[in-house]
Protein backbone atom coordinates (compact mmCIF):
# COMPACT_ATOMS: atom_id res chain seq x y z
CA UNK A 1 0.00 0.00 0.00
CA UNK A 2 1.50 3.34 -1.04
CA UNK A 3 1.94 5.95 1.63
CA UNK A 4 2.01 8.84 -0.89
CA UNK A 5 -1.23 10.76 -1.37
CA UNK A 6 -0.50 13.79 -3.59
CA UNK A 7 -3.04 16.56 -3.44
CA UNK A 8 -4.88 17.93 -6.46
CA UNK A 9 -2.42 20.81 -6.91
CA UNK A 10 0.48 18.39 -7.21
CA UNK A 11 -1.47 16.16 -9.60
CA UNK A 12 -2.36 19.02 -11.92
CA UNK A 13 1.23 20.27 -11.83
CA UNK A 14 2.50 16.83 -12.74
CA UNK A 15 -0.02 16.54 -15.58
CA UNK A 16 1.04 19.91 -16.98
CA UNK A 17 4.59 18.59 -17.34
CA UNK A 18 3.65 15.46 -19.35
CA UNK A 19 5.09 15.62 -22.87
CA UNK A 20 3.17 14.31 -25.88
CA UNK A 21 5.07 11.26 -27.16
CA UNK A 22 4.74 12.51 -30.75
CA UNK A 23 6.37 15.83 -29.96
CA UNK A 24 10.12 16.10 -30.33
CA UNK A 25 12.26 17.78 -27.76
CA UNK A 26 13.17 20.51 -30.24
CA UNK A 27 9.52 21.48 -30.55
CA UNK A 28 9.25 22.25 -26.82
CA UNK A 29 9.95 25.86 -26.03
CA UNK A 30 11.07 26.92 -22.52
CA UNK A 31 10.68 30.56 -21.70
CA UNK A 32 12.55 32.15 -18.78
CA UNK A 33 9.26 33.12 -17.17
CA UNK A 34 8.03 29.51 -17.25
CA UNK A 35 11.30 28.22 -15.78
CA UNK A 36 11.20 30.80 -13.01
CA UNK A 37 7.57 29.94 -12.26
CA UNK A 38 8.35 26.20 -12.05
CA UNK A 39 11.33 26.91 -9.81
CA UNK A 40 9.14 29.07 -7.58
CA UNK A 41 6.50 26.30 -7.42
CA UNK A 42 9.15 23.71 -6.47
CA UNK A 43 10.41 25.97 -3.69
CA UNK A 44 6.86 26.34 -2.36
CA UNK A 45 6.46 22.54 -2.37
CA UNK A 46 9.67 22.11 -0.38
CA UNK A 47 8.59 24.77 2.08
CA UNK A 48 5.26 23.01 2.60
CA UNK A 49 6.96 19.78 3.68
CA UNK A 50 7.13 19.33 7.47
CA UNK A 51 10.42 20.39 9.02
CA UNK A 52 11.53 18.44 12.09
CA UNK A 53 14.00 19.48 14.74
CA UNK A 54 17.16 17.46 15.34
CA UNK A 55 20.43 17.62 17.21
CA UNK A 56 21.08 19.90 20.17
CA UNK A 57 17.87 21.87 19.71
CA UNK A 58 15.73 18.73 19.92
CA UNK A 59 17.69 17.62 22.99
CA UNK A 60 17.04 20.95 24.75
CA UNK A 61 13.34 20.86 23.86
CA UNK A 62 13.00 17.32 25.22
CA UNK A 63 14.78 18.31 28.45
CA UNK A 64 12.28 21.16 28.83
CA UNK A 65 9.33 18.81 28.23
CA UNK A 66 10.71 16.24 30.67
CA UNK A 67 11.29 18.86 33.38
CA UNK A 68 7.77 20.26 32.96
CA UNK A 69 6.32 16.75 33.17
CA UNK A 70 8.50 15.94 36.17
CA UNK A 71 7.20 18.93 38.12
CA UNK A 72 3.55 18.39 37.17
CA UNK A 73 3.65 14.68 38.08
CA UNK A 74 5.67 15.19 41.27
CA UNK A 75 3.05 17.63 42.53
CA UNK A 76 0.47 14.83 42.57
CA UNK A 77 2.60 12.78 44.96
CA UNK A 78 4.21 15.46 47.09
CA UNK A 79 0.89 16.84 48.37
CA UNK A 80 0.08 13.55 50.12
CA UNK A 81 2.94 13.88 52.58
CA UNK A 82 2.29 17.61 52.99
CA UNK A 83 -1.39 17.22 53.96
CA UNK A 84 -0.74 16.40 57.64
CA UNK A 85 1.29 19.57 58.05
CA UNK A 86 -1.39 21.61 56.28
CA UNK A 87 -4.13 20.29 58.57
CA UNK A 88 -1.93 21.03 61.60
CA UNK A 89 -1.52 24.65 60.50
CA UNK A 90 -5.10 25.40 59.43
CA UNK A 91 -7.08 22.89 61.56
CA UNK A 92 -9.40 22.05 58.66
CA UNK A 93 -9.51 18.25 58.55
CA UNK A 94 -12.76 18.41 56.56
CA UNK A 95 -10.86 20.03 53.68
CA UNK A 96 -8.40 17.15 53.29
CA UNK A 97 -10.38 15.67 50.39
CA UNK A 98 -10.30 18.97 48.54
CA UNK A 99 -6.51 19.24 48.66
CA UNK A 100 -6.30 16.30 46.27
CA UNK A 101 -9.58 16.48 44.34
CA UNK A 102 -9.26 20.20 43.51
CA UNK A 103 -6.40 19.34 41.17
CA UNK A 104 -8.18 16.41 39.51
CA UNK A 105 -11.36 18.46 39.07
CA UNK A 106 -9.51 21.12 37.07
CA UNK A 107 -7.51 18.55 35.13
CA UNK A 108 -10.71 16.86 33.97
CA UNK A 109 -12.69 20.04 33.38
CA UNK A 110 -9.99 21.99 31.50
CA UNK A 111 -8.64 19.23 29.24
CA UNK A 112 -11.10 20.00 26.37
CA UNK A 113 -10.23 23.70 26.62
CA UNK A 114 -6.50 23.00 26.32
CA UNK A 115 -7.15 20.69 23.35
CA UNK A 116 -8.96 23.49 21.53
CA UNK A 117 -6.21 25.99 22.35
CA UNK A 118 -3.51 23.64 21.09
CA UNK A 119 -5.50 23.16 17.90
CA UNK A 120 -6.15 26.81 17.05
CA UNK A 121 -3.33 28.76 18.72
CA UNK A 122 0.47 28.64 18.70
CA UNK A 123 1.48 25.39 20.44
CA UNK A 124 4.62 26.90 21.92
CA UNK A 125 2.86 29.78 23.66
CA UNK A 126 -0.08 27.64 24.82
CA UNK A 127 2.37 25.17 26.39
CA UNK A 128 4.32 27.96 28.08
CA UNK A 129 1.08 29.48 29.38
CA UNK A 130 0.17 26.13 30.99
CA UNK A 131 3.55 26.13 32.76
CA UNK A 132 2.87 29.69 33.96
CA UNK A 133 -0.52 28.62 35.35
CA UNK A 134 1.20 25.77 37.19
CA UNK A 135 3.80 28.20 38.56
CA UNK A 136 1.13 30.66 39.72
CA UNK A 137 -0.82 27.86 41.41
CA UNK A 138 2.33 26.66 43.17
CA UNK A 139 3.03 30.17 44.46
CA UNK A 140 -0.56 30.59 45.68
CA UNK A 141 -0.52 27.21 47.46
CA UNK A 142 2.94 27.75 48.96
CA UNK A 143 2.12 31.22 50.31
CA UNK A 144 -1.40 30.32 51.49
CA UNK A 145 -2.48 31.70 54.84
CA UNK A 146 -5.63 29.59 55.10
CA UNK A 147 -7.10 26.32 53.86
CA UNK A 148 -9.18 27.94 51.12
CA UNK A 149 -6.06 29.49 49.58
CA UNK A 150 -4.40 26.06 49.46
CA UNK A 151 -7.42 24.64 47.63
CA UNK A 152 -7.45 27.55 45.16
CA UNK A 153 -3.72 27.13 44.55
CA UNK A 154 -4.15 23.40 43.99
CA UNK A 155 -6.97 24.07 41.52
CA UNK A 156 -4.78 26.49 39.55
CA UNK A 157 -2.02 23.88 39.58
CA UNK A 158 -4.48 21.37 38.11
CA UNK A 159 -5.40 23.85 35.39
CA UNK A 160 -1.74 24.20 34.45
CA UNK A 161 -0.95 20.49 34.79
CA UNK A 162 -3.76 19.60 32.36
CA UNK A 163 -2.18 21.76 29.68
CA UNK A 164 1.37 20.67 30.46
CA UNK A 165 0.76 16.91 30.50
CA UNK A 166 -1.63 17.03 27.56
CA UNK A 167 0.67 19.24 25.50
CA UNK A 168 3.87 17.30 26.13
CA UNK A 169 3.01 14.37 23.85
CA UNK A 170 1.60 16.77 21.25
CA UNK A 171 4.85 18.76 21.27
CA UNK A 172 6.88 15.58 20.76
CA UNK A 173 4.78 14.69 17.71
CA UNK A 174 5.33 18.18 16.28
CA UNK A 175 9.09 18.58 16.76
CA UNK A 176 10.42 15.00 16.36
CA UNK A 177 10.77 12.86 13.26
CA UNK A 178 8.24 9.98 13.10
CA UNK A 179 10.98 7.35 13.56
CA UNK A 180 12.10 8.99 16.81
CA UNK A 181 8.66 9.49 18.34
CA UNK A 182 8.09 6.02 19.90
CA UNK A 183 11.35 6.24 21.86
CA UNK A 184 10.75 9.83 22.93
CA UNK A 185 7.14 9.23 23.97
CA UNK A 186 8.20 6.08 25.82
CA UNK A 187 10.86 8.10 27.63
CA UNK A 188 8.28 10.75 28.48
CA UNK A 189 5.96 8.09 29.93
CA UNK A 190 8.87 6.74 31.96
CA UNK A 191 9.53 10.21 33.40
CA UNK A 192 5.83 10.53 34.27
CA UNK A 193 5.59 7.16 36.00
CA UNK A 194 8.87 7.56 37.90
CA UNK A 195 7.78 11.05 39.00
CA UNK A 196 4.57 9.72 40.53
CA UNK A 197 6.64 7.25 42.55
CA UNK A 198 9.26 9.80 43.58
CA UNK A 199 6.57 12.27 44.68
CA UNK A 200 5.89 10.81 48.12
CA UNK A 201 9.59 10.08 48.61
CA UNK A 202 10.61 13.65 47.82
CA UNK A 203 7.76 14.93 49.93
CA UNK A 204 9.19 12.96 52.82
CA UNK A 205 12.64 14.47 52.29
CA UNK A 206 11.31 17.84 53.36
CA UNK A 207 10.05 16.52 56.70
CA UNK A 208 12.36 13.63 57.62
CA UNK A 209 15.62 11.89 56.80
CA UNK A 210 16.03 10.07 53.52
CA UNK A 211 16.50 6.29 53.56
CA UNK A 212 19.01 6.04 50.71
CA UNK A 213 19.59 2.26 50.96
CA UNK A 214 15.88 1.52 50.93
CA UNK A 215 15.23 3.96 48.11
CA UNK A 216 18.07 2.49 46.00
CA UNK A 217 16.92 -1.11 46.50
CA UNK A 218 13.31 -0.25 45.70
CA UNK A 219 14.33 1.61 42.55
CA UNK A 220 16.63 -1.25 41.53
CA UNK A 221 13.88 -3.85 41.98
CA UNK A 222 11.45 -1.79 39.87
CA UNK A 223 14.00 -1.33 37.08
CA UNK A 224 14.78 -5.07 36.99
CA UNK A 225 11.09 -5.96 36.88
CA UNK A 226 10.49 -3.44 34.10
CA UNK A 227 13.36 -4.78 32.00
CA UNK A 228 12.29 -8.41 32.45
CA UNK A 229 8.73 -7.77 31.28
CA UNK A 230 9.87 -5.48 28.49
CA UNK A 231 12.14 -8.20 27.08
CA UNK A 232 10.27 -11.40 27.94
CA UNK A 233 8.37 -12.85 24.99
CA UNK A 234 8.85 -9.71 22.89
CA UNK A 235 12.54 -9.19 22.10
CA UNK A 236 13.95 -12.14 24.08
CA UNK A 237 12.61 -15.56 25.05
CA UNK A 238 11.34 -16.02 28.60
CA UNK A 239 13.98 -18.74 29.00
CA UNK A 240 16.74 -16.31 28.03
CA UNK A 241 19.51 -15.99 30.59
CA UNK A 242 19.20 -12.20 30.61
CA UNK A 243 15.46 -12.31 31.37
CA UNK A 244 15.91 -14.92 34.10
CA UNK A 245 18.78 -12.92 35.61
CA UNK A 246 16.72 -9.71 35.80
CA UNK A 247 13.82 -11.58 37.42
CA UNK A 248 16.19 -13.10 39.98
CA UNK A 249 17.63 -9.64 40.70
CA UNK A 250 14.11 -8.25 41.08
CA UNK A 251 13.27 -10.87 43.71
CA UNK A 252 16.63 -10.39 45.46
CA UNK A 253 16.35 -6.59 45.56
CA UNK A 254 12.77 -6.80 46.84
CA UNK A 255 13.74 -9.17 49.68
CA UNK A 256 16.75 -7.02 50.53
CA UNK A 257 14.53 -3.93 50.56
CA UNK A 258 12.27 -5.37 53.25
CA UNK A 259 15.26 -6.61 55.27
CA UNK A 260 16.86 -3.15 55.15
CA UNK A 261 13.55 -1.52 56.06
CA UNK A 262 13.35 -3.72 59.14
CA UNK A 263 16.75 -2.47 60.34
CA UNK A 264 16.15 1.18 59.42
CA UNK A 265 13.37 1.61 61.96
CA UNK A 266 11.76 5.04 61.90
CA UNK A 267 14.14 6.21 59.14
CA UNK A 268 12.85 3.58 56.71
CA UNK A 269 11.14 4.54 53.47
CA UNK A 270 8.33 2.18 54.55
CA UNK A 271 8.42 1.85 58.36
CA UNK A 272 7.20 -1.74 58.80
CA UNK A 273 5.81 -1.06 62.27
CA UNK A 274 3.19 1.17 60.65
CA UNK A 275 1.84 -1.84 58.73
CA UNK A 276 0.94 -3.77 61.88
CA UNK A 277 -2.56 -2.26 62.38
CA UNK A 278 -5.15 -3.98 60.21
CA UNK A 279 -6.55 -0.60 59.21
CA UNK A 280 -3.21 0.28 57.59
CA UNK A 281 -2.15 -2.95 55.88
CA UNK A 282 -5.66 -3.72 54.61
CA UNK A 283 -5.97 -0.24 53.12
CA UNK A 284 -2.47 -0.50 51.64
CA UNK A 285 -3.41 -3.75 49.90
CA UNK A 286 -6.70 -2.27 48.73
CA UNK A 287 -4.83 0.75 47.31
CA UNK A 288 -2.40 -1.48 45.48
CA UNK A 289 -4.98 -3.85 43.97
CA UNK A 290 -7.83 -1.43 43.23
CA UNK A 291 -5.53 0.77 41.15
CA UNK A 292 -4.49 -2.17 38.96
CA UNK A 293 -7.66 -1.91 36.88
CA UNK A 294 -7.42 1.89 36.76
CA UNK A 295 -4.11 1.82 34.90
CA UNK A 296 -5.45 -0.70 32.39
CA UNK A 297 -8.36 1.60 31.57
CA UNK A 298 -6.19 4.72 31.50
CA UNK A 299 -3.68 3.28 29.03
CA UNK A 300 -5.66 0.79 26.95
CA UNK A 301 -8.97 2.56 26.43
CA UNK A 302 -7.29 5.19 24.18
CA UNK A 303 -5.45 2.35 22.41
CA UNK A 304 -8.84 0.68 21.80
CA UNK A 305 -10.30 3.88 20.35
CA UNK A 306 -7.32 4.51 18.08
CA UNK A 307 -6.54 0.99 16.89
CA UNK A 308 -10.03 -0.50 16.58
CA UNK A 309 -12.13 2.55 15.68
CA UNK A 310 -9.45 4.60 13.92
CA UNK A 311 -9.84 7.61 16.20
CA UNK A 312 -7.20 10.32 16.25
CA UNK A 313 -5.22 10.93 19.41
CA UNK A 314 -7.28 14.05 20.11
CA UNK A 315 -10.62 12.33 19.56
CA UNK A 316 -9.63 9.33 21.67
CA UNK A 317 -8.86 11.81 24.44
CA UNK A 318 -12.26 13.43 23.99
CA UNK A 319 -13.93 10.01 24.10
CA UNK A 320 -12.38 9.31 27.52
CA UNK A 321 -13.79 12.51 29.06
CA UNK A 322 -16.84 10.69 30.55
CA UNK A 323 -14.42 8.54 32.56
CA UNK A 324 -12.61 11.62 33.91
CA UNK A 325 -15.83 13.51 34.59
CA UNK A 326 -17.44 10.71 36.60
CA UNK A 327 -14.17 9.98 38.39
CA UNK A 328 -14.20 13.60 39.59
CA UNK A 329 -17.88 13.33 40.53
CA UNK A 330 -17.25 10.15 42.54
CA UNK A 331 -14.28 11.71 44.33
CA UNK A 332 -16.26 14.81 45.34
CA UNK A 333 -19.25 12.74 46.50
CA UNK A 334 -16.98 10.40 48.46
CA UNK A 335 -15.34 13.29 50.29
CA UNK A 336 -18.71 14.74 51.24
CA UNK A 337 -20.26 11.43 52.32
CA UNK A 338 -17.24 10.35 54.38
CA UNK A 339 -17.25 13.75 56.05
CA UNK A 340 -20.94 13.38 56.92
CA UNK A 341 -21.04 9.74 58.03
CA UNK A 342 -17.41 9.17 59.16
CA UNK A 343 -17.69 5.66 57.65
CA UNK A 344 -14.96 4.42 55.30
CA UNK A 345 -15.18 0.70 54.51
CA UNK A 346 -18.72 0.76 53.00
CA UNK A 347 -17.62 3.28 50.37
CA UNK A 348 -14.60 1.16 49.45
CA UNK A 349 -16.80 -1.93 49.08
CA UNK A 350 -19.38 -0.08 46.97
CA UNK A 351 -16.54 1.45 44.95
CA UNK A 352 -15.04 -1.96 44.16
CA UNK A 353 -18.43 -3.47 43.24
CA UNK A 354 -19.15 -0.64 40.80
CA UNK A 355 -15.66 -1.04 39.33
CA UNK A 356 -16.35 -4.75 38.77
CA UNK A 357 -19.50 -3.87 36.83
CA UNK A 358 -17.62 -1.29 34.78
CA UNK A 359 -14.71 -3.61 33.99
CA UNK A 360 -17.11 -6.39 33.01
CA UNK A 361 -18.70 -4.03 30.47
CA UNK A 362 -15.26 -3.02 29.19
CA UNK A 363 -14.50 -6.71 28.63
CA UNK A 364 -17.63 -7.13 26.45
CA UNK A 365 -16.49 -4.46 23.99
CA UNK A 366 -15.44 -5.63 20.55
CA UNK A 367 -14.44 -4.36 17.13
CA UNK A 368 -18.02 -3.35 16.28
CA UNK A 369 -19.01 -1.74 19.60
CA UNK A 370 -20.94 1.49 19.07
CA UNK A 371 -20.08 4.81 20.72
CA UNK A 372 -23.14 4.59 22.98
CA UNK A 373 -22.05 1.20 24.32
CA UNK A 374 -18.58 2.29 25.40
CA UNK A 375 -20.03 5.27 27.27
CA UNK A 376 -21.65 3.10 29.97
CA UNK A 377 -18.48 1.33 31.13
CA UNK A 378 -16.68 4.65 31.48
CA UNK A 379 -19.47 6.17 33.56
CA UNK A 380 -19.70 3.15 35.87
CA UNK A 381 -16.00 2.53 36.27
CA UNK A 382 -15.02 6.19 36.58
CA UNK A 383 -17.62 6.86 39.26
CA UNK A 384 -16.71 3.69 41.17
CA UNK A 385 -13.01 4.49 41.09
CA UNK A 386 -13.55 8.05 42.26
CA UNK A 387 -15.81 6.91 45.08
CA UNK A 388 -13.07 4.90 46.79
CA UNK A 389 -9.80 6.29 45.47
CA UNK A 390 -9.08 8.78 48.26
CA UNK A 391 -10.63 6.80 51.14
CA UNK A 392 -7.42 4.94 52.15
CA UNK A 393 -5.63 8.28 52.57
CA UNK A 394 -8.41 9.52 54.82
CA UNK A 395 -8.38 6.26 56.79
CA UNK A 396 -4.69 6.26 57.69
CA UNK A 397 -4.72 9.96 58.49
CA UNK A 398 -7.67 9.47 60.80
CA UNK A 399 -6.40 6.40 62.67
CA UNK A 400 -2.62 6.99 62.77
CA UNK A 401 -0.71 8.70 65.53
CA UNK A 402 0.10 12.35 64.71
CA UNK A 403 3.81 11.58 64.27
CA UNK A 404 3.00 8.68 61.90
CA UNK A 405 0.47 10.41 59.65
CA UNK A 406 2.98 11.60 57.05
CA UNK A 407 4.65 8.18 56.72
CA UNK A 408 1.32 6.31 56.64
CA UNK A 409 0.00 8.61 53.93
CA UNK A 410 3.21 8.10 51.98
CA UNK A 411 2.73 4.33 52.19
CA UNK A 412 -0.75 4.62 50.67
CA UNK A 413 0.42 6.81 47.82
CA UNK A 414 3.44 4.60 47.29
CA UNK A 415 1.15 1.56 46.95
CA UNK A 416 -0.93 3.40 44.36
CA UNK A 417 2.12 4.50 42.39
CA UNK A 418 4.01 1.20 42.49
CA UNK A 419 0.79 -0.49 41.46
CA UNK A 420 1.03 1.58 38.29
CA UNK A 421 4.56 0.42 37.59
CA UNK A 422 3.87 -3.29 38.15
CA UNK A 423 0.43 -3.62 36.59
CA UNK A 424 1.12 -1.42 33.57
CA UNK A 425 4.18 -3.53 32.78
CA UNK A 426 2.30 -6.80 33.30
CA UNK A 427 -0.54 -5.55 31.09
CA UNK A 428 1.88 -4.46 28.38
CA UNK A 429 3.58 -7.85 28.40
CA UNK A 430 0.19 -9.61 28.33
CA UNK A 431 -1.07 -7.41 25.49
CA UNK A 432 2.05 -7.77 23.33
CA UNK A 433 2.41 -11.53 23.81
CA UNK A 434 -1.28 -12.28 23.18
CA UNK A 435 -1.30 -10.03 20.13
CA UNK A 436 1.76 -11.76 18.66
CA UNK A 437 0.32 -15.22 19.40
CA UNK A 438 -2.94 -14.29 17.66
CA UNK A 439 -1.14 -12.94 14.59
CA UNK A 440 1.09 -16.02 14.33
CA UNK A 441 -1.94 -18.32 14.46
CA UNK A 442 -3.96 -16.31 11.92
CA UNK A 443 -2.25 -17.93 8.89
CA UNK A 444 -1.37 -14.49 7.54
CA UNK A 445 1.98 -13.33 6.20
CA UNK A 446 2.05 -10.21 8.35
CA UNK A 447 5.40 -9.14 9.73
CA UNK A 448 4.74 -9.39 13.49
CA UNK A 449 7.51 -6.93 14.31
CA UNK A 450 5.89 -4.40 11.97
CA UNK A 451 2.47 -4.96 13.56
CA UNK A 452 3.90 -4.56 17.05
CA UNK A 453 5.99 -1.54 16.11
CA UNK A 454 3.22 0.32 14.29
CA UNK A 455 1.44 2.89 16.42
CA UNK A 456 -2.17 2.19 17.37
CA UNK A 457 -3.42 5.16 15.37
CA UNK A 458 -1.37 4.17 12.31
CA UNK A 459 -2.51 0.58 11.71
CA UNK A 460 -5.52 1.83 9.72
CA UNK A 461 -3.08 3.45 7.26
CA UNK A 462 -0.28 0.85 7.20
CA UNK A 463 -2.44 -2.26 6.66
CA UNK A 464 -5.36 -2.85 4.28
CA UNK A 465 -7.90 -5.54 3.53
CA UNK A 466 -7.39 -8.91 5.19
CA UNK A 467 -4.15 -7.76 6.81
CA UNK A 468 -5.96 -4.89 8.54
CA UNK A 469 -8.68 -7.27 9.73
CA UNK A 470 -6.09 -9.67 11.13
CA UNK A 471 -4.18 -6.90 12.93
CA UNK A 472 -7.30 -5.28 14.44
CA UNK A 473 -8.53 -8.69 15.61
CA UNK A 474 -5.13 -9.32 17.21
CA UNK A 475 -5.27 -5.91 18.89
CA UNK A 476 -8.76 -6.70 20.18
CA UNK A 477 -7.64 -10.04 21.65
CA UNK A 478 -4.79 -8.32 23.47
CA UNK A 479 -7.00 -5.49 24.73
CA UNK A 480 -9.71 -7.89 25.94
CA UNK A 481 -7.10 -9.85 27.89
CA UNK A 482 -5.88 -6.63 29.49
CA UNK A 483 -9.44 -5.73 30.47
CA UNK A 484 -9.91 -9.25 31.87
CA UNK A 485 -6.77 -8.68 33.93
CA UNK A 486 -8.27 -5.41 35.18
CA UNK A 487 -11.55 -7.18 35.97
CA UNK A 488 -9.66 -9.68 38.12
CA UNK A 489 -8.07 -6.77 39.98
CA UNK A 490 -11.47 -5.19 40.64
CA UNK A 491 -12.84 -8.51 41.95
CA UNK A 492 -9.81 -8.83 44.24
CA UNK A 493 -10.52 -5.29 45.49
CA UNK A 494 -14.03 -6.41 46.53
CA UNK A 495 -12.56 -9.25 48.60
CA UNK A 496 -9.91 -7.00 50.14
CA UNK A 497 -12.54 -4.42 51.08
CA UNK A 498 -14.09 -7.05 53.37
CA UNK A 499 -10.81 -7.16 55.34
CA UNK A 500 -10.91 -3.45 56.16
CA UNK A 501 -12.23 -2.77 59.69
CA UNK A 502 -15.67 -1.18 59.67
CA UNK A 503 -14.89 1.72 61.97
CA UNK A 504 -15.98 5.33 61.99
CA UNK A 505 -13.40 8.07 61.69
CA UNK A 506 -12.57 9.50 65.13
CA UNK A 507 -13.93 12.97 65.82
CA UNK A 508 -10.67 14.89 65.95
CA UNK A 509 -12.28 18.12 67.09
CA UNK A 510 -13.92 16.34 70.02
CA UNK A 511 -10.66 14.54 70.75
CA UNK A 512 -8.74 17.83 70.87
CA UNK A 513 -11.31 19.33 73.25
CA UNK A 514 -10.96 16.38 75.62
CA UNK A 515 -7.17 16.59 75.51
CA UNK A 516 -7.15 20.31 76.26
CA UNK A 517 -9.62 19.78 79.11
CA UNK A 518 -7.47 17.02 80.57
CA UNK A 519 -4.41 19.18 80.33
Amino acid sequence: MSSENPDMGEVSKANSRVVNPTTSSSDIQHTPAESDQEKHDDEKDLAAEPSYITGLRLFLIMITIFMSTLLAALEIGIIATAIPGITDDFHQLNDVGWYGSATFLLVGASSPMWSKMYKYLCIKWVYLSSVVFYLVGSIVAASAQNSLSVIIGRAIQGLGAAGTLGGSVLLISVVAEPRRRPVLIGSWMGVFMVSTILGPVLGGIFTSELDLPGFSLLLGSLVCFALALQWGGQTKAWSSGVVIATLVLWVAFTIMFFIVEGFQGSRATVPLKLLKPRMTWANALWCYISNSSFYQVMFYLPIYFQSIHGKTAIMSGVDTLPFLAFFSLGAVMSGGLVGKTHYLMPFQLISALIMVAGMALFYTMGVDTSQVRYLGPQVLYGFGLGLGNQVPMTAVQGFSKPEDVASSTGIMLMCQSISGIYFVLVAQSLFANRMLQTLESSNSNIDTSLALGTGASEIQHVFIGEELTAVTNAYMVGIKDVFAFGLAGAVAAVLLALLIPQKQLPDHQHQKTEESGTA
